[in-house]
């Protein structure tokens, strides 16, 4: 045994009886690139397939585990999945975090199947290529211990594929249910009855709640994209990891879904039994989720980790250590990480002799806390996976205050992903309470103070300019691109997070992570969780609806 516990969390059922059969399948969703834990993804693995050696067994993924933005991580991942012999990985958003382009070059090294069947892909679009070597396809069918099974794949719909790129583009849900019925039936008119869809379109009445109840033929749905921990085998929601995951579909069969959270903090083992008719016993359904934590780390992992991504290197020790317990706190809370990064940025721009007044950046951009130390991997793999290009323009003083205004000024009133925006050189309050979004008012800013100027954010000049150091993905956000799209083509560039990050810290050496006071951006309303606020801003929504 190679877990800490003692317990092997894989053990299957062995609940098959004559023409039944049973089936083990290893999950994992949003792993986002992790590699603090790779190593006991890989350990915990192979404990799955000991276990299960004597029956049908797979290994699946609902997305969001290969960042295709560095390719020495898309590399060693892709090792990784090829050693483990993952079966299918659904394509999520962050395969797409590079373009089509590198996710077609990372998917020419892998083993393994890309799945999806919600994507218009034109002819001149790089992933032909994937689809002609069928790296990348609809669905694939897979044989197990005697057994056909296969596996279709839905990409979300709700993220920022096809955003910069006009030849792939997400079907929307009513499409996205029916070309996944529509493979359904190809495969069950080839005599397959047992199905399972890999999905990133996220847990919920608007994802694979909604999924799960309007096809025909999937059994189970392998989810991503929302992070959710589902917990067991539940027909209602009784807390936040016991969520319903077994209903019935629009012919009245049993579909289970799972999902294993995210962070690689968890893997799932799902365990069923189909009958002859590929109908899941709901009586022989057994679904943990088990912590990685649990397992030592792969020696393997660690090699591959040495020799693809080099060594590792501190570069600056941590006073106060800065660790969110969540996402809300890390996205919507004040954040030392984010600020330090933030005042790189026009450290930067001072040092290169394009010194800029505010520096400018979505919560999401940069990841996670800090312990101790932070390393060149925390940089590269953890803190700033998506790498941007940080530009420099010369705005209007009107359209800065429109961009803070359309984006943190949106948290209740758009789904179009709002975002905090982080900031130096500058700091604002703004509403994002119930009662101000209900009000239909649309300028939410209270003030705004850019270095010691007081910024009308009632009546912004539009003769006066703010030099702003902007990250490029702000440019085709759908909130505020229209804003940015006049700047785009006098944008200076200055250099790529990564790098703007890492000379900061090496020329620091020490961060203070406890919060700053007084605040750089400062909300009326904190709610308890992500999913609270969510809560919140579909009530209003719909009311203003």
């Amino acid at each position: 045994m190679t877990s800490i516990n003692t317990i092997n969390p894989f053990k299957p059922q062995n609940k098959a009886l004559n023409k039944e059969t049973e089936l083990g399948i290893f999950y994992t969703n949003d792993s986002h690139g992790d590699i603090y834990r790779l190593g006991k993804f890989k350990t915990a693995h192979d404990e799955f397939k000991s276990a299960n050696k004597n029956i049908a067994n797979m290994t699946l993924s609902g997305g969001d585990s290969i960042f295709s933005s560095d390719s020495k991580l898309s590399k060693l991942l892709v090792k990784v999945f090829n050693a483990i012999h993952l079966d299918a990985l659904a394509l999520g958003n962050h395969e797409f975090s590079a373009g089509s382009k590198t996710l077609n070059e990372t998917l020419k090294d892998a083993d393994f199947k890309a799945v999806s069947s919600n994507l218009n892909i034109t002819e001149n679009n790089p992933l032909q290529e994937s689809i002609k070597n069928k790296k990348l396809v609809k669905s694939a069918v897979f044989m197990k211990n005697g057994h056909k099974f296969a596996v279709i794949g839905a990409s979300p719909i709700d993220s920022y594929i096809g955003k910069a790129e006009k030849s792939i583009k997400p079907m929307d849900m009513d499409k996205t249910i029916k070309a996944i019925n529509t493979e359904a039936k190809k495969l069950e008119e080839q005599g397959i009855n047992k199905i399972i869809l890999c999905s990133h379109l996220g847990y919920g009445e608007k994802g694979d709640l909604e999924v799960a109840r309007k096809t025909e033929g999937i059994d189970i749905i392998v989810g991503g994209h929302t992070h959710t921990l589902i917990d067991g085998v539940n027909t209602k929601t009784t807390d936040k990891t016991h969520r319903l995951n077994l209903l019935s579909s629009k012919r009245n069969e049993p579909v289970i879904i799972t999902q294993a959270g995210g962070l690689n903090e968890h893997a799932g083992y799902l365990n069923v039994v189909f009958d002859e008719k590929g109908v899941i016993n709901t009586e022989k359904i057994q679904n943990k989720v088990v912590k990685l934590d649990d397992f030592n780390n792969s020696s393997y992992v660690s090699k591959l980790m040495n020799n693809i991504l080099g060594k590792k290197e501190v570069l600056a020790k941590v006073k106060n250590p800065y660790n969110p317990k969540n996402s809300y706190e890390e996205r919507y809370l004040e954040n030392p990480i984010a600020n330090y990064f933030a005042d790189a940025i026009l450290d930067y721009a001072d040092k290169s002799g394009k010194k800029a007044d505010v520096s400018l950046f979505q919560a999401a951009g940069i990841r996670g806390g800090a312990g101790s130390e932070i390393t060149n991997y925390d940089i590269k793999y953890r803190m700033l996976p998506f790498n941007n290009e940080i530009k420099i323009i010369d705005m209007t003083e009107k359209d800065f205050v429109n961009v803070v205004n359309n984006m943190t000024g949106s948290l209740l009133k758009s789904r179009k992903d709002p975002q905090v925006l982080r900031c130096s050189g500058m700091n604002y309050s703004i509403h994002n309470d119930v009662e101000f979004a209900k009000s239909g008012k649309e300028n939410a800013l209270i003030n705004m103070q850019i270095g010691n100027r007081n910024i009308d954010v009632e009546n912004p000049d539009e003769n006066n300019t703010i030099r702003v150091a902007v990250n490029s993905y702000l440019f085709s956000h759908d909130l505020v691109k229209d804003i940015f799209s006049k700047y785009k083509d006098n944008a200076q560039s200055l250099a790529k997070e990564q790098d703007i990050f890492i000379d900061y810290l090496k020329n620091h050496k020490e961060l203070d992570c406890s919060i700053d006071k007084p605040k750089r951006v400062n909300l009326t309303h904190q709610y308890s969780s992500l999913k609270e606020l969510h809560e919140y801003r579909d009530k209003v929504i719909e009311e203003l609806s």
